[in-house]
């Protein structure tokens, strides 16, 4: 799928009111917008049409009529949208369509977010883990489960990392980060206080700073000097979050990959031989 395709699906739900207004329109147009000018969406949306040209040059287009042309270029390219059947999962369904429909779903939301991935981005971001005196992660609640797998991993790479699952100490740890260290910051919708609080420690502190969280502009992704984004789309209160934790996941596996790439094959190699020397005394005891 094309990466502005992609990036509109995401700010469907935006926390801003116009990207979500402007994205599902464009959607509900099936990304054809040929016989529209900024002025007459602009009109149709009850915004100006000076916000509908931020909303294009925000997607990496340098106004109007090329974002219509990349997007004719993306609806060519497109193969047909699978539908999003997250909602038409009801208590009715046999078990075999739950899973066809759940295969559609999350299919769909990691092709999505693969497509967000800068690869330059990621590059830099592992080097920066790499080079990092240490490595301190912040999340909070679900977010929280994936900083520990995060956690694991790096440890494994013969990485110098921290993770804790109270969020006092989380601040602690990031209020004690200097030049060379890093914090990485797990956030479903980038909006938690808690890992704000976090980001604005280590930065005063001179330490560089990741966020996995979703695409658009939220306070995280403002905050961090690097953003690898995923589609969020979670509407469902009731069930609580759903794709959001697999997406964050994911995300940090196409980091995590890269930085295997990289790493000291001494550095790893010395990681996994205490994991296995340790393991080997758990069972002689």
């Amino acid at each position: 799928m094309e990466t502005i395709i992609s990036k509109i699906m995401a700010l469907a739900n935006a926390k801003s009111a116009n990207d979500q207004r402007i994205s599902r329109f464009i959607i509900e147009h099936r990304f054809d917008l040929s016989s529209l000018s900024a002025t007459k969406m602009g009109q149709a949306l009850g915004i100006s049409d000076s916000s509908v040209i931020r909303y294009a040059k925000a997607l990496g287009c340098s106004g109007f009529p090329d974002f219509k042309l990349r997007l004719a270029a993306a609806r060519v390219q497109e193969t047909p949208a699978r539908h999003e059947v997250y909602e038409g999962i009801d208590a009715s369904d046999s078990t075999r369509q739950i899973v066809e429909k759940s295969k559609q779903l999350f299919a769909n939301k990691i092709e999505q977010s693969l497509a967000l991935i800068d690869p330059l981005v990621i590059d830099t971001c592992a080097r920066v883990l790499i080079d990092g005196r240490k490595i301190v992660l912040t999340g909070i609640g679900a977010s929280a489960l994936i900083a520990l797998d995060i956690n694991r991993k790096l440890i494994r790479s013969g990485l110098n990392v921290q993770f804790n699952c109270d969020y006092h100490t989380q601040l602690v740890q990031a209020s004690l980060l200097q030049p060379g260290d890093v914090l990485m910051a797990i956030s479903a919708r980038g909006e938690t206080d808690e890992v704000v609080e976090g980001i604005q420690l280590a930065r005063e502190g001179g330490a560089q700073t990741i966020a996995i969280t979703r695409y658009g502009k939220n306070k995280v992704s403002q905050l961090v000097d690097y953003v690898i984004p995923y589609s969020y789309t979670e509407v469902h209160e009731k069930l609580g979050m759903v794709t959001p934790q697999l997406l964050q996941m994911i995300a940090f596996n196409v980091l995590f990959f890269k930085i295997n790439a990289l790493v000291s094959p001494e550095s790893m190699s010395k990681a996994l031989r205490t994991v296995w020397q340790r393991r080997q005394q758990g069972g002689a005891s």
